[in-house]
This record gives structure tokens, C-alpha cells and sequence, in this order.
């Protein structure tokens, strides 16, 4: 009898042995934004909390709002970085911007514009313009020509994702029209008349030749440019006005189809 019940306990055990994995096995961690405020309240270094994030499991609110409260709770420029880059492994983030590429921290933060496609950002390379201006009978004209009537860069996506490091009066997005009879893309960039004894002159991109644009400023500086309704097929660009009177001024160009 006494064997019998060694037996009996010893399959017992085993029994239980086998089951242990699977009903006291621990749920996968997730880390989210409460943990990231929790661990830098806690004084965690932040190569710490980076490291972190990058080999844990995340669920991050990264709405604007969430971000401001981030910041407002100690939370660094390069931890938000990390937050919102995809090197970590992603369980579902809530509301989340679409994340950069794992070669972000290497987007120039000056002189700049990408193009958020498939999860990259492309750079947009500018083209030069020249400044032309024609003069009639007490009336003058100038335009921004550039060549060609279509841009290199196409775009199917009628409501493209941009990340610019201009702030959205120094390089606003605008319509260029093809040319009439020339090869070219124009837009027009002043008008006036003028009298013997006086006249008025008007500077700058005009109001209808101007996209609406929804924008947003990341933590790391760039500016998020988005258009504010689906764009038609036509020619495009980010133009820096500014510098056509020096004679630098150039133009993101893009076309889309």
C-alpha cells in the first residue's frame, strides 16, 4: 500500500510539473506611456529607458496631446525619439504617426523635404528657378519659370505626408501652372502699375496659387505638412520665395498623377 501511494504522489507531481508552464507563465510585457513617465520619475538613466523601449513590447499613445504631457513630465527629446521610431517591437500603438525609418536620426534638420511614403521618408531634391519678368505699358509682371512641364518626382498618393524643416510661411505649398506654349511650369510671384508720378506693386505668392495645408510640429522640430484635402492631378511644389529676389531661389517640385 505504501508504494502504491508513492506512486501515486510521484504522478501527481509530474502532473502538476507539466501544467506549471502553462497557468503560471507571465503575460508579455507592454510597455506604454505610463511606464515611460514611471521609469523616468524613478530617475532610470536615459540610455536606460531607451534601451527599454527598443527591446520591449510597446503600446504608445503618440497624439500630439500625448506628447505634450510626455514632455511636460520629464520625458527627453531622445526617449520621444525612440518612442516614435519602429526599432521596437509594436504590440498596437494607439493613434500613432506613421514611424520613420530606422535611419532617421540621419534626416537632415536643415534645407530639407521628404516624402513619407511605405514607411520611408524620401527627400525631395529642389530645382532651380528663374525669376521672370516682363514689363508693359505702365504694368510689370514676374513669374517663377522652371523647365520642363512636368516634375521628375510623381506621386499617386492625392493627400501626401511631408516632413519639412521650414516652418509654413517660409516655403508654403502651391499650384504651378504648366506653361502655355513653353516647356515650362510657372507661377506668378508679383504684379503692378505704375504711373509717371507713382503706382502700387504687389510681392509674394498669391493666395489662390496657395494649398491649404494641415500642420503639425514633431519632437524632434520638423513640421508634418499634410495637404487639407486631396490634391488634383496637376504640378506642385514647396517654394522659397524669398529668395528669388538674391537670386537663390528654388522650388520642391512634384507632380501628382
Amino acid at each position: 500500500m505504501k508504494i502504491m501511494r508513492v506512486v501515486l504522489v510521484l504522478a501527481l507531481v509530474a502532473t502538476l510539473a507539466l501544467s506549471l508552464p502553462a497557468t503560471t507563465s507571465l503575460a508579455q510585457e507592454v510597455l506604454t506611456n505610463d511606464s515611460v513617465v514611471q521609469m523616468v520619475k524613478a530617475g532610470l538613466p536615459e540610455a536606460v529607458v531607451i534601451a527599454k523601449i527598443r527591446s520591449t513590447a510597446t503600446k504608445f499613445d503618440l497624439r500630439t496631446e500625448s506628447l505634450v504631457s510626455l514632455k511636460k513630465n520629464g520625458v527627453s527629446d531622445k526617449v520621444l525619439e525612440a518612442m516614435m521610431a519602429p526599432g521596437s517591437p509594436s504590440s498596437g500603438a494607439v493613434a500613432a504617426a506613421p514611424a520613420a525609418p530606422a535611419s532617421a536620426g540621419s534626416l537632415r534638420d536643415r534645407d530639407a523635404i521628404y516624402h513619407l511614403v511605405g514607411g520611408k521618408y524620401v527627400e525631395i531634391f529642389p530645382t532651380s528657378a528663374n525669376l521672370e519678368t516682363n514689363m508693359a505699358f505702365f504694368q510689370s509682371k514676374s513669374e517663377v519659370v522652371l523647365e520642363g512641364r512636368k516634375a521628375k518626382y510623381r506621386l499617386s498618393d492625392k493627400q501626401p505626408v511631408f516632413l519639412s524643416t521650414y516652418g509654413p510661411t517660409d516655403a508654403p505649398l502651391v499650384k504651378l501652372k504648366p506653361g502655355d506654349s513653353n516647356d515650362d511650369r510657372n507661377l506668378k510671384i508679383s504684379s503692378g502699375a505704375f504711373m509717371p508720378f507713382g503706382g502700387t506693386q504687389k510681392m509674394g505668392v498669391r493666395n489662390e496659387d496657395k494649398i491649404a495645408t494641415n500642420i503639425e510640429r514633431d519632437a524632434r522640430g520638423f513640421y508634418r505638412v499634410t495637404p487639407a484635402a486631396p490634391l488634383p492631378p496637376g504640378e506642385y511644389g514647396f517654394i522659397l520665395a524669398s529668395g528669388f529676389g538674391a537670386g537663390v531661389g528654388k522650388i520642391f517640385d512634384f507632380g501628382v498623377d
